[in-house]
Formats: C-alpha cells, structure tokens, sequence
C-alpha cells in the first residue's frame, strides 16, 4: 500500500466519535505547536492558554463545551449529535501547522471565534471544530466529524 492509502485509516483516530469496539488501543499522538491569538477584548481568556488546557485537563474541557453543541459524528455505521455520554476527549490542539500531509487544514481566527477544518477531498473525510469566545472564556460550540 502508498503511504497515503494509509491516511484515512490513521486521521479518525485523531479525531475519533466514540464507538463501541474500543479493542484498539490508541495511537500516541505527538501535539503540533499551538497557536496564539491576540485577544483585543479587555479581561478576555487568551485562546493559546485555553487551547493548552482544553486538550490537556479532559474536566476543563467537559466544563467548557456547552451540551448539546452543534455538529455531529457520521461514519459508517452511526449518524449521532454530540452529548456528554457519547463525547471523546479531543487531545489535538489548534495549530497554525498540524503534522499532516495528506490532508488539508484551513484555521480562521478572529477576536471571537477559531474555526479549524481538515478534509481530503472527495474522500468523506472533514473534521471541523468552532470555539467562540463567550462572556470572556472560550469555548468549543461545533464539531463535526465525518468518516464515511
């Protein structure tokens, strides 16, 4: 096989939906460098602070995704909305540059909102994820994860 035939099957566990068959261990998973935003809002959380801390303290991150969000997990075998029974820590940090490839990433970041994507192309592959700055704390409100 082309190491890119090998990517489809790598990139869900980064980005896994939680599944019944938990028989396979995780892959470990090296962090790429996080980013920093410039906060222009006065007394605001600052996103690189918070990036570290949501992907490393899985009760900080619990507490800030505000049940049920936006988005959903499809594979294909299930089509379900995120909730606390179902959530999977997220261990991937937002990056400017993510360890990747073979697939593509896109990163829009304002004062308020981070919007994170990474797809394949024609492929069933996307993952996207939005936090928003709300009341001056981050938090994530979408996450799609689709692997078809």
């Amino acid at each position: 096989m082309k190491p890119s035939q090998f990517l489809p099957l790598l990139l869900p566990v980064l980005f896994a939906c939680n599944r019944s068959d938990n028989k396979k261990a995780p892959l470990p998973i090296q962090a790429p460098p996080t980013i920093a935003i410039m906060n222009n809002i006065p007394g605001a959380e600052s996103f690189d602070s918070f990036n570290t801390k949501f992907h490393t303290d899985s009760s900080f991150q619990l507490s800030r995704i505000p049940f049920p969000i936006d988005g959903q997990c499809v594979n294909d075998v299930e089509n379900t909305r995120w909730s606390k029974k179902n959530w999977e820590f997220l261990k991937t940090p937002v990056a400017l540059e993510p360890d990747t490839t073979e697939c593509r990433h896109s990163l829009t970041m304002t004062d308020s909102l981070v919007t994170e994507k990474f797809w394949i192309d024609q492929s069933g592959f996307k993952v996207e994820r939005r936090f928003k700055l709300r009341n001056g704390k981050w938090f994530l409100v979408y996450y799609d994860d689709i692997n078809m």
